[in-house]
């Protein structure tokens, strides 16, 4: 399809992504300088309040609070400077730990629960790790917008025989029978009222095929399952 037969609100979307992801440096940047200078007033502040008062827990409220925002504005940063390019192999579940506390860190949403588990293998694949952790946030963002208030999102990693798996399980309405090619294809978007771009399982999809794997929906009794499947490495 050209882009000139893309709906107008698909195209302002998606160009409104290429746009936040050129100032997300920046942003960081700025986020960073800022934090040094709270992070560095508040432990001034704690110098000179003695120990046990109410002033100097909540100036170790604050302090902890600027720590928690820049370990997330760390993560971030690793997440967008690692190279889109080249391969290695590397830990899938390495990636899934990683993508998983960037989850936690951004609460995605606050009434709705995250859970994770690992299998003790490493489960090496041959891939970008820039790439494989964008497919993992995709299904991930995927799961918390398809999600009600009070469920729970779940992302698995696993040995199937040969492949290493990453499921990503939610307990919103599943996917109906008719549609379950179209969701993976790009722009499409059951959520156009909360800003889904329809974008996410297409590339998450195009990631994985990319990578000599593949990312389908797995029948379930409720919900929907996301099963991303790479090839172990030797």
């Amino acid at each position: 399809m050209d882009a000139s037969e893309l709906p107008e609100a698909q195209l302002i979307r998606s160009g409104r992504m290429v746009a936040i992801g050129r100032l997300t440096p920046a942003l960081i940047h700025e986020l960073n300088n800022s934090l040094l200078v709270l992070l560095g007033t508040a432990d001034l502040e704690l110098a000179m309040l003695p120990p046990g008062s109410k002033e100097r827990e909540r100036m170790e409220t604050v302090r902890d609070a600027g720590g928690e925002i820049r370990d997330a504005v760390s993560q971030l940063a690793t997440f967008t400077r690692a190279p889109l390019e080249g391969e290695h192999k590397l830990s899938l579940v390495e990636v899934g730990r990683s993508v998983a506390d960037l989850t936690r860190r951004l609460r995605m949403q606050r009434d709705i629960g995250f859970e994770d588990s690992y299998c003790e293998d490493d489960l090496n694949v041959e891939g970008n790790e820039a790439q494989l952790a964008q497919a993992l946030l995709h299904m991930l963002t995927n799961a918390f917008q398809a999600s009600g208030g009070g469920s729970t999102v779940t992302l698995e990693l696993k040995r199937e025989g040969g492949n290493a798996v990453a499921l990503v399980r939610d307990s919103g309405a599943g996917v109906a029978d008719d549609r379950v090619e179209q969701i993976f294809e790009l722009f499409e978007t059951t959520r156009l009222d909360q800003q889904g771009s329809g974008l996410g399982l297409a590339a998450a999809r195009a990631i994985a095929r990319r990578h000599g794997g593949e990312l389908e929906l797995r029948p379930v009794p409720s919900g929907a399952l996301f099963a991303l499947r790479l090839p172990l490495a030797d």
